[in-house]
């Protein structure tokens, strides 16, 4: 397939232009005009970190071998991102233009990854809006939101209102906007990814598909196996932040937060918040004010274990249509 063809696609509210498929990603019908270009470029002109300028980012945490998770350099252009484990994303200071590289044994579908969490988050911002560490699902053609820390469930959550026939809006990264109008969530893609015991929890003897051979989560593509994705910005009616699973209480447990409150917990869960400079964290603090003033936002703790959670979130849907039928 040659690289000089347009592949166009829309995801968290952009539309990227790439110069190859990306992988778990369906293209438009009809080419549109692109907010982002991605080069997909492999090994070819790998950059170094001799070519950089100044650092901006070290992460505090490392690998086996001692090297930082993530180091960003700003260049010339724009800012340079090394990941540990291989792959390395030049993101213009618009954040209008990306290349990627990755080294084996990753491949373009671990690339791939990469720049729909982690890249797509910092470009998001550098455009202005808020990337929520979450995952959303739709009812009544609303989007309630999932966040939490890494491991929380949030994927999992989102698989469980699939199975109960709710469409998936977004996993992982939710972009948020506020355009006076009130606030929209944006559609990620029709896939979801899950650590193989949620996955075997929750599909059984479906067999799902490791991403890659060095990264062991299970993904789901909604749409091949029946289930459904909702492919358009809706409006934001609640925004749940996942608390610790405990084996005790009633399931599930909704506690409202003030707005104070809700918006220092919604500042700890957007993603990549260690990549914010002065102009982006006041941005973003601006953006959650609002939200956290305008909408409701609460503490949801689910049972322990995955076994109840289907069932758990059949409870959950009833209350928030009958919370929605009130207002």
């Amino acid at each position: 397939m040659s690289r000089d063809t347009s592949f166009c696609f829309r995801v968290g509210g952009l539309v990227i232009h790439a110069d190859a498929p990306l992988d778990g990603l369906r293209c438009l019908d009809a080419l549109e005009t692109a907010d982002v270009r991605v080069s997909m470029r492999g090994t070819i002109g790998t950059p170094s970190a001799d070519e950089a300028g100044d650092t901006w980012f070290v992460s505090p945490y490392c690998d086996e071998r001692g090297v930082p998770l993530l180091t960003i350099w700003t260049v010339a252009t724009g800012y340079l991102l090394h990941y540990a484990e291989g792959t390395r994303f030049l993101v213009s200071a618009a954040g209008d233009d990306v290349d990627a590289w990755w080294d084996a044994p990753l491949t373009e579908a671990d690339a791939t990854d990469y720049l729909l969490g982690g890249v797509l988050a910092f470009i998001v911002r550098l455009r202005g809006r808020v990337p929520l560490h979450a995952s959303a699902i739709v009812i009544d053609d609303h989007a309630v939101l999932f966040a939490g820390a890494a491991g929380a469930g949030k994927s999992s959550i989102a698989a469980a209102f699939a199975i109960l026939g709710y469409p998936v809006l977004s996993d992982d990264v939710v972009v948020m906007e506020d355009s006076g109008g009130g606030v929209r969530a944006h559609p990620s893609h029709a896939r979801l990814s899950m650590w193989p015991d949620s996955a075997r929890s929750l599909f059984g003897a479906t067999s799902l598909p490791a991403h890659s051979q060095v990264y062991d989560k299970r993904r789901l593509d909604l749409c091949e196996h029946g289930y459904r994705f909702h492919d358009r910005p809706v409006p934001v009616s609640m925004i749940c932040i996942l608390a610790p699973r405990t084996a005790v209480g009633r399931r599930p447990e909704m506690r409202a937060l003030r707005p104070q409150t809700a918006l220092m917990t919604l500042v700890s869960h957007t993603y990549s918040n260690y990549l914010l400079d002065a102009p982006m964290r006041a941005r973003e603090f601006d953006v959650l004010g609002r939200v956290a003033a305008s909408l409701p936002v609460c503490e949801l703790a689910l049972a322990d274990g995955l076994d109840a959670l289907v069932s758990d979130c059949r409870l959950l849907a009833e209350r928030l249509a009958l919370q929605s039928a009130r207002t």
